[in-house]
C-alpha cells in the first residue's frame, strides 16, 4: 500500500521561521542562491530531509521565494520583518507572513468564531487528508504562530507603537493591498490549560502564581541558541507590553 502523503504545511512556527531566514539574510542578503547554500547558511551540512523541510516552511511563510530551478532568495516580506524602519512596519510584515500558509488560512476560514480545541483541529486535519504523523507538527506550528499573532495584536491594542509607526489605514493607502485579516479569538483560558503535550514534547519549565495563572514551557528536541534567542525576544516583548523597564 502506498504511503499517504499529507498536504503541504509549514513544520515551523512563524517565530522559528524568522529565526532561520535571519541566518540566511545575515550572509546572503537578498541575492539569489542555491537551496544547498541556503541550507548551509542555516547551519545544516547541505540538502538533507530536515533542511529541505525547513526551506519549505520558509517558502510557505513567504520568507523565501523560489527563483530559477533549485535557487531561492530572501523575500521583501522577510527583509521588512528583519529590518523594517518602525515597529509597526515589522509587525505588519510578520502578520502578513503568519497568514501566508494555505493551511493556516483554511483553519481560520473553517473556524471563524474562534480557534477550537486541539481535538477538533486534529479531526479537521484528518478530514483534509493529513496522516496521523503529520497532525501533531501541523497543529503545533499553527498554534505557536497563532499566539505570536495574538501577541502582536495585543501590543497594538495597548497603543505601544511609536508615533511614526504607520496606522493600519495608512499602510495600504494607495497600494491596493489588503491588510492581514484579524484572527479569531483564542479559546478561553480553560481550553488552553487543557492543551495536551504531543508525542515527543516535554515540559521543561513550569511556574504557578496562584489561582488559574501558570506558565508552562514545552520543548521538542535539544535546546539551541536560536530557541533561547526566540525565548529572550518573547520575554522582552512581554516586558515592553506590561511597561516593565529592563534592569
Amino acid at each position: 500500500m502506498a504511503r499517504m502523503r499529507s498536504p503541504n504545511y509549514p513544520s515551523l512556527s512563524i517565530r522559528q521561521a524568522i529565526d532561520m531566514v535571519s541566518k540566511i539574510y545575515r550572509t546572503e542578503r537578498t541575492n539569489e542562491i542555491t537551496r544547498e547554500d541556503a541550507a548551509k547558511a542555516m547551519g545544516y551540512s547541505g540538502l538533507t530531509g530536515r533542511s529541505m523541510t525547513v526551506l519549505g516552511a520558509l517558502i510557505h511563510f513567504d520568507l523565501l521565494a523560489k527563483t530559477s530551478k533549485g535557487s531561492v532568495k530572501v523575500t521583501p516580506t522577510a527583509e521588512a520583518i528583519l529590518h523594517g524602519i518602525t515597529d509597526g512596519e515589522r509587525d505588519q510584515a510578520t502578520l502578513k507572513a503568519a497568514f501566508a500558509p494555505q493551511l493556516f488560512q483554511s483553519i481560520h476560514s473553517r473556524f471563524p468564531d474562534g480557534i477550537p480545541s486541539v481535538g477538533t483541529i486534529s479531526s479537521f486535519l484528518v478530514r483534509e487528508g493529513f496522516s496521523d504523523v503529520a497532525v501533531g507538527p501541523a497543529i503545533n506550528a499553527f498554534l505557536e504562530t497563532y499566539r505570536e499573532v495574538e501577541n502582536i495584536r495585543e501590543s497594538e491594542s495597548y497603543g505601544e507603537k511609536p508615533n511614526d509607526a504607520p496606522q493600519p489605514d495608512e499602510r495600504d493607502h494607495g497600494t491596493g493591498e489588503q491588510s492581514p485579516p484579524s484572527p479569531p479569538p483564542l479559546p478561553p483560558s480553560g481550553n488552553i490549560v487543557g492543551y495536551r503535550v504531543m508525542e515527543g514534547e516535554r515540559v521543561v519549565f513550569s511556574e504557578e502564581t496562584g489561582g488559574d495563572r501558570y506558565l508552562k514551557l514545552v520543548a521538542v528536541g535539544e535546546m539551541d541558541d536560536s530557541l533561547l534567542e526566540a525565548l529572550e525576544d518573547y520575554i522582552k516583548r512581554q516586558r515592553k507590553r506590561m511597561g516593565i523597564r529592563p534592569n
